[in-house]
């Protein structure tokens, strides 16, 4: 498998060393969703045709956050935390991927909805003129206001990606592909992140302030994250940026669950379950240091990270078909 490294070329060279593991039972068992879909939605309703009955996925991406850090200053203090992944394989992450996909299609059908086979909208008039990538999974930096990540985006096996920079590009091939096929094109985007990483600064030290502070809380939850290098909040797109619907939600979409092992490099590592980590430039509030930093590397159980992984992408895949459900004609 080729990897586009960008910066997180540290994590993503392992695929060049990885040896070949049994995958977990995990995959082929079934999903439980692990909470109820949430109420609240940021929404764009855009110029163009309603949700048809009929859809069809050229494109379906996760991005699997692999490393996170965050750092906030105050006048004269610094505060950081920063946290990198390990255990999630390149081929875990793409059979996970592969099988969030297939659970995204039987939801569909599931709602009533006709999804189109690849090989029919494949061979529609405009889907030769689609841009898209091999499919290869690619490593890419965001970051914004001292909050920095590192996400491997994966696409299915057998779908190509779709860069951002291509969304426009598309739009043409899509909308030929829309009228022929007389389908609604879904472009599902979301994410797994194994963390909760932060940072805060209190404002100039006094006795009544406090200084930076940075923290990590880890868990399995999907989007929203970052914004930055055109990378966005996990949404679906609906008939592209011509089309209908765009959403996200307001918040995270959790899936708890102990799924590994963290450690901060003073003492034994921890459960992710009891692995959370904070720092503050404040000493016992009687002084401060300049800096403060706490450190987290995740170790992940890959049946475990696979089974909550699968849970937080499922009920993401819900949220979707829920609200394609609402839009349809």
């Amino acid at each position: 498998m080729k990897w586009v490294l960008g910066v997180a070329g540290m994590w993503a060279c392992m695929a060049g060393v990885a040896v070949a593991q049994p995958l977990p039972a995990s995959l082929a068992a079934p999903i439980v969703l692990p909470s109820q879909p949430p109420a609240k939605f940021t929404r764009n309703i855009l110029a163009g045709d309603k949700v048809r009955t009929r859809v069809f996925v050229p494109s379906y991406r996760v991005s699997f956050m692999v490393s996170a850090g965050a750092q906030a200053r105050t006048a004269d203090t610094t505060a950081s935390a920063d946290t990198v992944l390990s255990g999630a394989e390149p081929a875990l992450i793409q059979a996970i991927t592969d099988r969030a996909y297939a659970d995204f299609l039987e939801r569909l059908a599931a709602a009533g909805f006709s999804v189109v086979p690849p090989e029919e909208w494949r061979a529609a008039s405009g889907a030769d003129q689609l841009k898209a990538g091999a499919g290869d999974i690619e490593v890419q930096t965001m970051g914004n206001l001292g909050a920095r990540q590192a996400y491997a985006l994966v696409h299915p096996t057998g779908l190509g990606s779709w860069p951002e920079s291509a969304m426009p590009v598309n739009l043409g091939p899509v909308r030929t592909m829309t009228r022929v096929l007389d389908a609604t094109m879904v472009a599902p985007r979301f994410t797994v992140n194994y963390a909760h990483v932060k940072a805060s600064g209190g404002g100039p030290m006094a006795i009544v302030s406090r200084g930076a502070q940075a923290s990590f809380q880890p868990g399995i939850h999907g989007g929203p994250v970052i914004g930055g290098f055109s990378m966005e909040p996990w949404r679906v797109r609906v008939g592209q940026h011509g089309g209908f619907l765009e959403y996200k939600v307001d918040g995270s979409l959790e899936a708890p669950g102990a799924f590994g092992s963290v450690g901060s490099g003073r003492g034994p590592a921890v459960s992710t379950a009891a692995g959370a980590r904070a720092v503050d430039t404040w000493s016992g509030r009687l002084g401060y240091v300049s800096h403060a930093s706490a450190t987290g590397r995740f170790e992940v159980d890959p049946e475990a990270y696979a089974r909550l992984a699968l849970q937080a992408l499922a009920l993401q895949n819900q949220v979707a078909v829920n609200e394609l459900a609402k839009a349809r004609r």
